[in-house]
């Protein structure tokens, strides 16, 4: 692993370089939805070319809900102006957790491709603790994990769990902050009308249903309720991004026909996947990440360590310009191979 400290040093300069950032999550969750069997036919994950994710990809229902938790992760990890400084205001507005949202990837159902337990348990210390809006000292969350994965899997192992975190295991992410040691359990959720509370989660993000949809506690639910909008912001250049890699590996890894994706700037992009298709898959979601806007970050190699997580640190704050300007901490994997995973 690597760690990387990044600063946010430029606005967005336009709409493709933002696409690129977001057909990299959309891809990234592609090829980890792919069955463990598939991936091991074809050499393992990191042999796994963008033409073999085409020929192998079969579009299910639960697809966009996959991506769409991936987006949000990953557009929080380098703070995307369409989310970052929402989330950060929820968080801080109705969970009292200050200096930023970072995001912990979890979701118990991703362990097997992707080693949840240990990026989890990596990203957090002895003292991490897990805001579910009840009154008493919050848990510690580390300690917990294990139990909570296990739970997932097996109803008798949810009955082991504390009370107040007895539903953690249908957390998709973990939002909070790593310099304040501080979480809430997170539900993502790609249709409105599925998203459901637990004991244990505490935010649930969503597509916008209308105007009157925003941010608040849902006393019925008893989850902090974080709509994302549409209108030329985050949703938009989700379902934009989702439909084009959708469209490019129907077409198996060619460029799609003008009425399949007439869309100039997403024919541009696929050209530039079309380009990459005999290239690893996890290669060519780096070289997307590459193109997302080369100023947006500068980054600095700063230590090395052995960790499978993706999250940031530290705070936000605004220059004389009004450009936002961000200090960062990113856990990001590298493309090795691992015995056992």
């Amino acid at each position: 692993m690597r760690v990387l400290k990044a600063s946010q040093s430029a606005a967005v300069a336009d709409p493709v370089r933002s696409k690129f950032a977001m057909v990299a999550p959309v891809l990234k969750a592609t090829l980890h939805s792919l069955s463990r069997d598939r991936l091991n036919r074809l050499g393992g994950i990191e042999r796994v070319t963008l033409r073999d994710l085409a020929r192998e990809c079969r579009e299910g229902n639960g697809d966009a809900g996959i991506c769409f938790e991936y987006a949000v992760h990953e557009a929080l990890a380098r703070r995307d102006p369409l989310l970052f400084p929402l989330a950060s205001e929820v968080l801080e507005g109705f969970c009292t957790i200050q200096g930023g949202a970072e995001s912990i990837l979890f979701g118990p159902e991703k362990e097997g491709v992707i080693p949840i337990l240990e990026s989890v348990q990596d990203a957090l210390t002895e003292d991490s603790v897990v805001y579910v809006g009840n009154r008493g000292r919050p848990p510690r969350l580390r300690r917990y994990v294990p139990q909570i994965i296990r739970a997932y899997r097996r109803n008798e192992e949810r009955t082991k769990l504390p009370r107040s975190i007895v539903g953690l295991w249908k957390a998709d992410l973990f939002l909070g902050n790593h310099g304040a040691d501080r979480w809430v359990g997170t539900t993502v959720k790609i249709t409105p009308a599925t998203l459901e509370g637990a004991r244990g989660l505490r935010l649930g993000i969503y597509p916008k249903q209308n105007s009157a949809d925003v941010p608040r506690l849902d006393d019925a639910l008893n989850l902090v309720r974080l709509p994302l909008p549409y209108d030329s912001d985050f949703m938009e250049m989700f379902y934009k991004s989702f439909f084009l890699v959708g469209a490019f590996l129907r077409a198996d890894g060619r460029v799609p026909t003008p009425v399949n994706l007439p869309d100039a700037q997403d024919r541009f992009i696929t050209r530039e996947l079309e380009l990459r298709c005999e290239f690893p898959c996890v290669a060519v979601i780096e070289a997307l990440q590459g193109m997302a806007q080369a100023d947006l970050l500068r980054a600095e190699e700063i230590s090395s360590l052995r960790v499978d997580a993706t999250l940031s640190a530290d705070g936000l704050r605004t220059s004389p310009s009004n450009v936002p300007v961000a200090e960062s901490v990113s856990i990001t994997p590298l493309t090795t191979t691992r015995e056992g995973a």
